[in-house]
């Protein structure tokens, strides 16, 4: 429904015949009353139009024509005929159809003189504006083509129509499908208006391809008397128009025929005739080549060249597009028209290259040299119609993937810019440029599939397309400039109509930018010049706490009138700009008008723009640090995020602060940024700073142990004034306590030194084995030294997580625990046991055989053989192959019953050909897996290892040996030459015996249950049965 999806639509009524009465008052009394019964026929129709398109639904457009002095847009349609504004809103309307009417038949009067009359639609065919007479010309197909005037403020008007026409008042084609082109072209006091159409009907087989007709007097669009192009068969050229042109001397007409009489390949011709021959004695035509195309499709004449689109043939699903220079074109014909006339139409070589075509008794011939010019339009006695035989070559552009339908162009600003539609109602534009022409931007303005319409008019501005398809009317600008919004988006878009209006700010074309004609004021995508930009700024920073200033560096710059001036805003702060080539100095603002910096920053960084009034020039981001913000942000390492920050701060290391400006105060050592170059006391590494920890690094809990660190650069410290060294303490991080130790400083060679922390004993309450412990230095009143890395100390508790005499051995030899029998036996820090209470050889294995209770219960680890101890359908059962061992003997440590909370293991039996995965779970089972590796065995017979289950002194899980049917015998585990652990259970080697099976049969589809009767049926962990190969779920 064309715009009103997207405007708020202005619907109305489409006038019905009827009350077209008044201007239909000239119309034969038969054709009135026709009209009259046509609101019976005809469903009314709803038009919306809107600012950038308009439809007429259920109605088919035809042609589109623009009064250039009125700027209004005239519409001829099947049976309609519109008039639009500018923007495309609705004036007036008119009805042209459908009426009675037959091709086979003359206009008549009444019915009877044409039985074969049917109600037939009137498709419009020619639709041009008579700007001296003011007058609209429409021709449709009904009544052999005959064409009427209307007023052109007001189409539903008529001006004039033929009441009983002649046939030299049939003007257009009277079938729809074959073109019919003309021109309104001035004439000596007169309008003329010349036609140009294809074969069609047998009644129109007479009328000549190319008329000249008369626009004004008694009978207007009559051809009598005026010339024609006199053709001897209209059958054996059949020409096919695509469009009519004219400048300020001559008209010129494009399309496609046969070659000759006998020649039945198409070719592409272009024919001109001087304005002011109303007799075309001036005709002559030339073929057209585009190099590896074929046929034209379409055309359009722009400033000094003729531009032609060529497809492969009629249907060619590429087109190329070919520009004719109009000095080369009117140079053919001209070397035509002059062999013609003065050498019988023969060159120099004496080949025939004109002649006269069309089957007439015309021939060339030969007059007076002086001849052409003698005769410049031609005169009675010069021969016509001319063809030149050498056709005008020109090499392709651009080329596309669909035929071209339409042709627009536009010079502006020195560049040719041409506008293609093409069948499927894309919009492309292009930008011809020498001997290339670049697709820039493509949009679809038409409904998918709808060729655009040869009628594609640029308006009177230059700043609006007007797109036609069969559907809808689209006003499209012809640069959308504005929908940039920066400079880099209007260069990037390429179109060579836009450009960046540096001082306004905008993307616009040329003509709208007031100093466009002055350098560097407005960019072109297609020039030299870029973006203005920011090149550099000195300093790239600058300290919040100061004003100062900083120097933009802009290439590129306009130059502005001497009352002028640039400004620089900070964010919202203004400061006047000094200008010298394209350097650019601003003052900065004070710190009092600067925003905070952000939380967790150490700077603020604002917007820095280079302006002309209210518009932004060049703009780039500038940064305001505070150095004290550095210092404040990384407590760990003050002087080195100091001195390695992205700013030019420096380290005081007396006073510990982090300072801008040139150095520290007198008396005191400055170590200088990482940016400085000059100096060599610079960056991190001149810090002072605690490199690393000397030593421990593992801290026994409840031992009395020293640590050192190792320093460096604590030279700066010195000052010229005598007085009494610092004192330094190391601080470590304990759970909710800090802990200040006291410490001295031995220094060693060069720059290096040790830091010894008094010794002592740490007590932490700990949950893990090993407890990370920060640490680090201060010097003075607080006066924290940096850490070059994270620093820690790792304390350890020997009794964590090695709750027997297996786990403790285990542990890592450096940490020096030991298993320590005094008092409550444990796992210790070596010197922490008295030499007689540890315990080298620890005690036997021990295998618990105790079954908690079912609340205590726990699913084991799932075994080898992949049996689960848990099920997932229910209560956890029994997991089949795990044996629940006791312990033989007492041991030292925590009770079983405290250690092991694991479910009773069933079964305790097995097939005789070995294969069951056994979990032993116990205590002191070893502190590795070789310790165990050959130390199991189950009634006598070895139980091999798995290590991938093993877990140091407290689980074993073994896969059983082949033993004869019936071997009953405990689960033994003897590690080195410690006595064994001994189950008091005892595994049983034994195979199930089937007694008996009921019922013996069923029905084929299953669903029966068995009942098995036999021995030892719940032998092993997994109990299956099968009926044949298939399975019987227990």
């Amino acid at each position: 429904m064309g715009l009103h999806q997207r405007h708020a639509a202005q619907e109305m009524p489409l006038l019905l015949p009827f009350t077209l009465g008044p201007a239909m008052a000239p119309r034969p009394p038969f054709i009135a009353r026709l009209l009259l019964m046509l609101p019976l026929l005809y469903q009314p129709l709803t038009l919306t139009a809107g600012a950038h398109r308009f439809s007429a639904p259920n109605t088919t457009l035809n042609r589109l024509a623009l009064a250039p002095g009125r700027g209004a847009l005239y519409v001829g349609a099947v049976n309609h005929l519109f008039q639009l504004s500018p923007d495309l809103q609705l004036e007036s309307v008119a009805i042209t159809g459908p009426v009675f009417d037959s091709p086979d038949c003359v206009p008549f009067r009444d019915p009877a003189e044409c039985p074969q009359a049917r109600l037939t639609d009137n498709a419009n065919q020619l639709l041009l504006v008579s700007g001296r007479a003011q007058e609209l010309v429409a021709c449709g197909q009904v009544r052999q083509g005959v064409c009427e005037k209307r007023r052109l403020d007001d189409v539903a008007q008529v001006l004039y129509q033929a009441e009983d026409p002649g046939d030299g008042q049939f003007v257009a084609a009277n079938t729809p499908g074959v073109a019919t082109v003309g021109l309104v072209v001035p004439g000596p006091g007169r309008d003329l208006l010349l036609v140009a159409r294809g074969l069609a009907g047998k009644l129109s087989g007479g009328v000549p391809p190319l008329t000249v007709r008369q626009l004004a007097g008694p009978q207007p669009f009559s051809s009598e008397g005026l010339g024609r192009l006199v053709v001897g068969d209209l059958s054996d050229y059949n020409n096919s128009y695509v469009g009519a042109f004219a400048d300020t001397r001559s008209a010129y007409f494009v399309f496609r025929r046969r070659g000759a009489r006998t020649q039945a390949e198409y070719c592409s011709y272009v024919a001109r005739v001087c304005l002011g021959d109303a007799n075309l004695y001036s005709y002559v035509e030339v073929p057209l080549t585009c190099r590896g195309q074929g046929l034209i499709q379409a055309a359009f004449l722009a400033p000094g060249t003729l531009l032609g689109a060529f497809a492969a043939g009629p249907k060619g699903p590429q087109a190329a597009l070919c520009a004719f220079p109009l000095a080369q074109l009117d140079g053919s014909m001209e070397r035509a028209r002059r062999l013609c006339y003065t050498a019988g139409g023969r060159g120099p070589s004496g080949a025939e290259e004109a002649t006269v075509e069309y089957g007439v008794t015309s021939r060339c011939v030969t007059l007076p040299p002086d001849s052409p010019e003698s005769y410049p339009c031609g005169d009675e006695h010069t021969p016509s119609p001319i063809a030149g035989r050498q056709p005008l070559e020109a090499g392709p552009l651009l080329q596309l993937p669909h035929s071209i339908s339409a042709i627009a162009a536009l010079q502006a600003d020195g560049h040719m810019i041409a506008f293609l539609g093409d069948a499927q109602g894309q919009l492309h534009k292009v930008f011809l440029n020498g001997t290339q022409g670049q697709v820039y931007h493509s949009q679809q303005v038409g409904p998918p599939g709808s060729a655009i319409s040869p009628d594609l008019l640029v308006d009177s501005s230059g700043s609006h397309l007007y797109v036609l398809t069969s559907q809808q009317v689209d006003r499209v600008p012809v640069a959308a400039c504005p929908q940039f919004p920066n400079c880099t988006s209007c260069l990037q878009a390429r179109d060579p109509l836009c450009g960046w209006c540096v001082l306004q700010g905008r993307c616009t074309r040329k003509g709208q930018c007031r100093r466009a004609a002055q350098p560097n004021q407005w960019l072109w995508s297609y020039g030299d010049n870029c973006c203005l930009h920011v090149q550099s700024l000195l300093p790239a920073h600058h300290p919040r706490q100061e004003q100062g200033q900083v120097t933009l560096s802009v290439p590129w710059l306009p130059a502005l009138a001497p009352d002028e001036y640039f400004h620089c805003a900070f964010g919202d702060y203004e400061s006047l700009a000094h200008v010298e080539g394209p350097n650019v100095a601003c003052v900065t603002p004070p710190q009092d008008q600067l925003p905070l910096n952000p939380p967790g920053t150490d700077h603020i960084t604002l917007p820095l723009a280079l302006m002309f009034e209210d518009v932004a020039v060049a703009a780039t981001n500038f940064s305001f640090y505070d150095c004290g913000a550095v210092q404040a942000l990384e407590v760990a390492a003050p002087c080195r995020a100091c001195v390695g920050s992205l700013w030019r701060c420096h380290w005081c290391p007396q006073s510990s602060l982090c300072v801008y400006g040139e150095h520290c105060p007198e008396g005191e050592r400055t170590i200088y940024s990482a940016l400085e170059v000059d100096v060599q006391v610079r960056g991190p590494w001149a810090c002072p700073q605690v490199k690393g920890l000397a030593g421990p690094l593992l801290v026994p809990v409840g031992w009395e142990s020293r640590l050192a660190l190792y320093v460096q650069n604590l030279q700066h410290f010195r000052v010229s004034s005598p007085g009494p060294p610092a004192s330094y303490h190391c601080w470590l991080e304990l759970p909710g306590e800090l802990q200040k130790l006291p410490a001295s400083l031995e220094e060693t060679t060069g720059d290096t030194g040790l830091i010894y922390c008094r010794a002592q004993q740490f007590r932490p309450t700990m949950a893990q084995r090993e407890l990370p412990v920060p640490i680090y230095v201060t010097r003075g009143e607080g006066q924290r030294l940096d850490n070059a890395r994270t620093l820690h100390v790792t304390l350890y508790d020997c009794a964590v997580g090695h709750p027997d005499c297996s786990h403790c051995q285990a542990a890592n030899g450096s940490l020096g625990c030991l298993w320590c029998s005094q008092g409550q036996p444990a796992c210790r820090y070596g010197p922490l046991c008295p030499p007689g209470a540890v315990e080298l050889l620890c005690p036997m294995p021990s295998i618990d055989t105790v079954s908690p209770p079912p609340s205590t219960r726990t699913s084991a680890p799932p075994l080898p053989n992949g049996h689960s101890t848990s099920n997932p359908n229910g209560p956890a059962q029994p997991p089949p192959s795990q044996l629940h061992l006791a312990q033989t003997s007492p041991a030292p440590g925590p009770q079983p019953s405290q250690l092991f909370h694991l479910q009773l293991v069933e079964p305790l039996t097995g097939p005789p050909e070995g294969g069951l995965a056994l979990t032993i779970l116990g205590s002191n089972l070893g502190r590795d897996f070789a310790d165990v590796q050959d130390a199991v065995s189950v009634a006598g017979r070895p139980c091999s290892p798995d290590p991938s289950f093993y877990r140091t002194s407290d689980r074993i899980v073994c896969v059983t040996s082949p033993a004869p049917n019936g071997t009953v015998g405990p689960i033994r585990v003897a590690i080195k030459s410690r006595p064994p652990g001994i189950s008091t259970q005892h595994f049983t080697y034994q195979d199930p015996v089937l007694l008996s099976l009921s019922p013996q049969w069923g029905p084929q589809a299953g669903g029966t249950q068995l009942t098995i009767h036999g021995q030892h049926l719940q032998t092993g962990g997994n109990v299956s049965a099968f009926v044949g190969s298939q399975p019987c779920p227990v």
